[in-house]
């Protein structure tokens, strides 16, 4: 399938393609910017919010926004096809990552949180032998690499914090986000094999908004919100409509005109766009602690993707 939507452009006029391109480039950073930008509106909102009611009202509207597209028909033949996975996908996607992520972020720097969240494939990578792929050399040692990187992203570059155990919980709290996440990921081959895209985010969104709010619902997540800020419910706002909607719909746009192997590139942008947001709007500061794990991360995720991406 990725081959076909390689392919396809090629028939298109040089110049049309050319044009295309561009625009699926510009949506790819757009995408970029727009995860990036969830690590800085969720600070704001966590300033006044508590993580569980921050996650169910960014997944409630993007659910009402998702599900016009994703009720227009549903296959209940295929849903019941795939149910086991689909219902790892839903824990995962709609309730564990969304808490989870949150509560990393309140607890640790948005630039640390997207850094750790980064070893997503790499975890994807070490989990892919229980589907059937194998660990290659390569990859191995990329997730070596990656790995190393951050530990030295936790431990500030001492790794005296590992013998003291003195280790930040929220650092820990993005690595456990990034390994739901990668079990998302090998829960969703098999979905969206049978399941369009609409309306397996839909059903993401709108199951992780009922069952967040029930989560939330001993913490009083609707008197939170009705004495928020303006700048709290923005930054909700934003997480739904610019990460969860737009930087969605961009990143799918860009795949299926340059493929997954020129698109997935992209991501590898967010840590790099996270902090320099947060330093610009947040005040924090970059570490040299955190270039150098940072960078260790983001080369053991390039190196052991890339033969799996070719």
């Amino acid at each position: 399938m990725a081959a076909e939507m390689e392919s396809a452009p090629a028939l298109a006029p040089p110049a049309q393609r050319l044009d295309a391109e561009l625009l699926a480039y510009a949506g790819l950073t757009a995408a970029s910017l727009g995860w990036a930008s969830a690590y800085i509106a969720g600070k704001f909102a966590l300033a006044e919010l508590t993580p569980l009611t921050v996650a169910a009202s960014r997944f409630a509207v993007a659910a009402f926004i998702l599900l016009p597209f994703g009720a227009r028909a549903v296959p209940w033949r295929e849903v019941r096809r795939v149910a086991a996975p689909l219902s790892v996908l839903v824990v995962c996607g709609s309730v564990l990552y969304p808490w989870v992520f949150l509560l990393a972020l309140s607890r640790t720097t948005a630039t640390n949180t997207s850094l750790l969240i980064a070893l997503n494939p790499v975890f994807t990578i070490l989990l892919a032998p229980l589907i059937g792929e194998h660990l290659t050399r390569q990859r191995a040692l990329g997730v070596a690499v990656a790995l190393l990187g951050a530990a030295t992203v936790i431990t500030k570059g001492d790794l005296q914090h590992l013998t003291s155990l003195s280790l930040n919980d929220g650092d820990l709290l993005a690595v456990t986000a990034a390994a739901i996440w990668s079990v998302f990921n090998l829960a969703s081959r098999r979905v969206v094999a049978r399941l369009t895209p609409a309306f397996t985010n839909s059903l993401v969104y709108v199951v992780g908004g009922i069952i967040l709010f029930g989560l939330a619902a001993p913490q009083h997540p609707w008197a939170q919100l009705q004495a928020a800020s303006t700048s709290a419910i923005g930054g909700v706002v934003i997480m739904a409509i610019g990460s969860s909607v737009i930087s969605g719909q961009c990143f799918l746009m860009g795949v299926r005109t340059l493929g997954v192997s020129r698109a997935v590139v992209f991501i590898y942008l967010m840590p790099v766009l996270t902090a320099a947001l947060s330093a610009l709007l947040l005040g924090e500061r970059f570490q040299l602690a955190q270039a150098v794990g940072g960078a260790a991360v983001l080369a053991g995720v390039y190196w052991s993707t890339r033969a799996r991406a070719s």
